[in-house]
């Protein structure tokens, strides 16, 4: 996964051309634990304005960073970010993960993928039900047209 996230292309005339992920949601750390939701593209420019000279390439970087190995500081503000709402977390916990999924999401007929259920979801809540799901190897995308938030688990991102 590290591999392919890590995978950027630029063109001597384009510049840097968007990645096939770029639609996946990334949560990194920072040191003053707040979690920053961003996505590859915009790491890269990150990496490669703050810490190109700290790590041998955007790969090692991205692994570090995806892994909690490596926090950003607080100073890195370029990203959305957010503390964990603890109603949610404790729901999570107390739920445990199959039962917090079925609770946040519903069929979607003739699709693989899940949507997740808005019409139970407070808008400070979403971006901790996005991450509980990122944690737990599930990606959600929005579709602009529909207007729908679609669970799937991350290695159907990836094929």
């Amino acid at each position: 996964m590290i591999e392919k996230l890590a995978y950027m292309y630029e063109d001597v005339e384009l510049g840097l051309l968007p990645s096939e992920y770029l639609r996946l949601d990334l949560y990194i750390f920072t040191n003053d634990k707040e979690i920053c939701r961003t996505n590859n593209h915009d790491l890269f420019t990150y990496y490669r304005k703050n810490y190109f000279k700290k790590f041998a390439s955007f790969e090692i970087f991205l692994d570090e960073v995806l892994n909690r190995e490596f926090l950003l500081d607080e100073n890195s503000k370029s990203f959305y970010s957010f503390k964990l709402n603890q109603k949610i977390q404790k729901e999570y916990v107390s739920l445990g993960f199959d039962n917090f999924l079925k609770k946040y999401s519903e069929d979607n007929v003739g699709k693989e993928k899940l949507k997740l259920n808005t019409s139970i979801i407070q808008k400070n809540d979403l971006s901790t039900i996005k991450y509980l799901l990122y944690k737990n190897k599930y990606d959600v995308g929005f579709d602009d047209h529909l207007a729908t938030y679609y669970i799937q688990k991350r290695e159907d991102s990836f094929r």
